[in-house]
C-alpha cells in the first residue's frame, strides 16, 4: 500500500509527535561515518543513546576473485555493524533520556513505506556511488539496512536535504528527532510521495546559470513555482535551484560550491529577503557572496524579492524590491525573465 493511502495513519503518527515534542525532550540525532581506517570523528556518546547502520559503500569488487574476499569478510562480520573491510559506512545515534521511545515510535513511523519507497530512501545515497564508481572492470557494492528504525531515519536525512539542502551533511541534525519527525510527517502529509530530487547530470561546477535563487527553506513552495516556470522559458541548467542538483550538492566543502555559483557562475541572483533569511546560516553564506558582488558594483546582477519588513544587514531603505505578498509567483517568474534579458544585454 502507497503512502497516499495511509493518511489516517500519517494522521496518528502527527499527533503521537506533536505529544511528544511538546515535552522538550533532551535528545538528539547525529550521523557518523567510518572508513576502513576507522571513524572519522572522534566521538562520545552521551547515554542511554542508540547506534544504528545506515548504509555501507563497501567498495570495487574485482568480478573474476573479488567474491571470496567479500564471503570472507561476511562471514568474519557482526552484521549489526555492516560488513567488516567497507570503504565508507554511514551510522546514526539517537542520545538522550527518551532515546528508547523514540526508537518505538521511530520503528512504527518506518512501517509507513511500501517495498519501493523504503528502497528509494535507502539507496539515495549509495546509488550516486555505485554510479560514480562503476568503470566496467569492477563491480561497485553496497548495502542497505532495512530495519524500521533504519528506513525513518533515512527518511528524515530525505527531509532535511529536501527543506534545507546540506545540513543533512552536519553531524547534528536540527531540530531534536521528535520535533524533526513532526515536521517531516506534516510534509509526508502535503505530498504523500518520495521523489528523487536530483534532476540534472551536468558537472554543477561546468554550468553558467542565467539565474540563482537564494532563499530560506520556509518559502520553497512559493520558490520551486518560480524555478518551474523559469525553467519552461529558459531551459535545462540555466536555473539554479538546489533541488535539481541535489547528488552534487552532497559534497565536503559545500559552502565554496554554493559561493563559486552565486558569485562568478550565475548572470542573475534573486534573493528572498525575509525573516527567516536572516536567521539561516546557510542563506547567511550565500549572502556573503551577494554583498560581494554589490561590493563590486555589479548591482545589475542583484534582486530582491521581499516576503516581510524584516531587517537584513547590508539592505537599506534606498534599496528597491519586489512584494512577494503583492504578485503571484508566475508574474514574479515574467519579473525575473525581464531582468534577465536585460543582464545578458
Amino acid at each position: 500500500m502507497s503512502l497516499r493511502k495511509k493518511k489516517n495513519e500519517i494522521q496518528r503518527l502527527i499527533n503521537a509527535f506533536e505529544h511528544e515534542a511538546d515535552k522538550f525532550h533532551d535528545l538528539t540525532f547525529s550521523v557518523f561515518y567510518i572508513t576502513d581506517k576507522g571513524a572519522t570523528e572522534n566521538r562520545i556518546f552521551k547515554s542511554p543513546n542508540h547506534t544504528i547502520m545506515l548504509w555501507q559503500y563497501y567498495g570495487k569488487i574485482d568480478r573474476k576473485n573479488g567474491a571470496e574476499s567479500l564471503v570472507n569478510d561476511l562471514m568474519s562480520s557482526d552484521l549489526q555493524w555492516g560488513v567488516r573491510g567497507s570503504k565508507l559506512s554511514a551510522f546514526a545515534v539517537v542520545e538522550g533520556e527518551s532515546c528508547n521511545l523514540f526508537c518505538r515510535m521511530a520503528k512504527r513511523a518506518g512501517c509507513l513505506f511500501n517495498k519501493k519507497e523504503a528502497s528509494t530512501l535507502q539507496s539515495r545515497i549509495v546509488s550516486d556511488i555505485q554510479q560514480a564508481e562503476q568503470d566496467g572492470i569492477f563491480i561497485p557494492a553496497a548495502a542497505v539496512n532495512s530495519n524500521e528504525m533504519a528506513i525513518w531515519l533515512n527518511y528524515l536525512l530525505y527531509h532535511t536535504s529536501k527543506s534545507n539542502p546540506g545540513k543533512e551533511k552536519q553531524r547534528r541534525i536540527e531540530p531534536d528527532p521528535f520535533s524533526l519527525s513532526l515536521l517531516a510527517l506534516e510534509a509526508l502529509l502535503d505530498n504523500p510521495s518520495i521523489e528523487k530530487a536530483d534532476k540534472s547530470m551536468s558537472k554543477i561546477d561546468q554550468i553558467n546559470f542565467k539565474v540563482a535563487m537564494s532563499f530560506p527553506g520556509e518559502h520553497r513552495k512559493y520558490v520551486s513555482k518560480i524555478a518551474d516556470h523559469l525553467r519552461n522559458k529558459l531551459g535545462k541548467d540555466q536555473v539554479f535551484y538546489d533541488f535539481d542538483y541535489q547528488s552534487q550538492l552532497a559534497r565536503p566543502n559545500l559552502d565554496t560550491v554554493l559561493q563559486k555559483i552565486y558569485r562568478d557562475n550565475s548572470d542573475l541572483v534573486v534573493v528572498f529577503l525575509c525573516k527567516e533569511y536572516v536567521e539561516k546560516e546557510w542563506c547567511g553564506l550565500e549572502w556573503r557572496a551577494v554583498r560581494d558582488i554589490i561590493k563590486a558594483k555589479e548591482n545589475d546582477r542583484i534582486m530582491f524579492i521581499r516576503f516581510d519588513d524584516s531587517q537584513v544587514d547590508g539592505v537599506f531603505s534606498i534599496d528597491g524590491y519586489i512584494d512577494a505578498n503583492r504578485f503571484t509567483e508566475e508574474k514574479i517568474a515574467e519579473f525575473i525573465l525581464e531582468r534577465v534579458q536585460l543582464v545578458s544585454q
